[in-house]
């Protein structure tokens, strides 16, 4: 039986949907997306550098995004390894400035665009298994009701983030490196005076803290630190939570005349590993489900669009008959992994402050095992969970 598709994409995230639209521009008809939500869910992670228009210029996108008028984001502030704050700003950029994004219409508006290019979405769907047979793969999937479709696909792509969910029913593991807690909430800025349009970044004893103006007259700020530093400070509370806010300077002082809104906070893990094998013969996996990094990098959306460029790139090779093409994206992923592990340790070790706070400890290599991974610089497996 011929299959139903060309290729299936898993999560139509930014990484999913990168791959789609990268995809058709390739001349491929046959791409499907498979979406567990419906694109109205708050999401996390809203800051892209000035490059990012280079990559949905790639896309062919970039002047629609451009319509859709997200807030500028003209660089960053930092209080890192000492109490004044640093400046980076993008001032002299040859790609000018980056963007603030409302990310669950930056989520929607990819998918929409995906769709209007020929691509087929199925929003509300979720992936439950994959079986091999002689065209490639059989997916089985259950809709929002729980009524259970399958699809055939010649090749698969994983974009369904951290949960690496098709990778793991291939046998793949978390190489784990870190494993942080984020836990983030929405101030309302009408009737502020807060105009700030730089991100702004804060050391702390227990971690770190990020805030960034939104659209929608919004700042959200986020600290990240240890699970068990979570629990010892009941930070999931959202009275806890600002009581350990307002022990920072800066970003203390950026939310000072500003209500929570909702009254509530999210948590959610923020691990950083890489998958043991990202690849196999006719799948691989992209975005947060092939390698995620610690928030400290800003570089989520940005790594999922480009991964989703690069996936198309190779699974169109491999249709044509190049399995060495997997091969190339592994190395891709081991290497930029690498990079980041790198970059990381020496952005921790900048900060020398709290010389005995477990938090600070764990990250310069002197405090132990890290919650739930290996000392900086370590790795070890972990069965990724489905």
């Amino acid at each position: 039986m011929p299959a139903d598709a060309d290729i299936a994409i898993l999560g139509g995230g930014p990484a999913g949907c990168a791959a789609a639209l990268a995809l058709r521009r390739l001349g491929h008809d046959r791409v499907v997306v498979i979406e567990a939500g419906a694109y109205d869910r708050e999401r996390i992670g809203e800051s892209v550098p000035p490059d990012t228009g280079t990559l949905l210029e790639s896309l062919g996108i970039r002047a629609e995004f451009l319509a859709e008028s997200h807030d500028p984001c003209h660089g960053s502030r930092s209080a890192w390894g000492a109490p004044a704050l640093g400046y980076n700003d993008f001032l002299f950029n040859p790609n000018g400035h980056g963007w603030h994004l409302d990310r669950r219409r930056f989520d929607r508006f990819l998918a929409e665009r995906a769709e209007a290019s020929g691509v087929q979405l199925r929003r509300g769907t979720e992936f439950r298994a994959a079986e091999r047979d002689p065209t490639g793969f059989r997916l089985r999937l259950a809709g929002a009701e729980g009524e259970e479709t399958a699809i055939r696909a010649r090749f698969v792509i994983d974009a369904t983030g951290k949960r690496s969910h098709f990778a793991v029913h291939q046998g793949a593991k978390r190489l784990l490196l870190d494993q942080l807690t984020a836990i983030a909430g929405f101030f309302d800025l009408r009737g502020s005076e807060y105009q700030n349009r730089l991100t702004l970044l804060e050391a702390a004893e227990t971690g770190w803290w990020y805030a960034a103006r939104l659209p929608g007259e919004r700042l959200v700020v986020m600290i990240a630190t240890d699970p068990d530093i979570v629990r010892a400070r009941n930070l999931t509370d959202a009275e806890a939570w600002r009581a350990a806010l307002r022990e920072t300077q800066h970003v203390a002082a950026a939310v000072a005349a500003s209500p929570l809104i909702g009254d509530a906070v999210r948590a959610w893990a923020a691990p950083s590993f890489r998958l043991d094998f990202p690849c196999g013969p006719a799948w691989l996996a992209i975005g947060d489900a092939a390698a995620s990094y610690d928030p400290i990098s800003a570089q989520g959306i940005h790594k999922a669009l480009a991964d989703g460029l690069a996936a198309a790139e190779t699974a169109a090779a491999y249709l044509k008959g190049n399995a060495a093409a997997l091969d190339a994206h592994a190395a891709r992923i081991a290497a930029g992994f690498e990079d980041f592990r790198r970059n990381r340790k020496y952005f921790y070790d900048l900060e020398k402050r709290w010389q005995q706070s477990p938090f600070w400890l764990r990250r310069h290599g002197r405090g132990g095992k890290i919650p739930n991974a290996e000392a900086p610089g370590a790795m070890h497996a972990e069965p990724a969970r489905a």
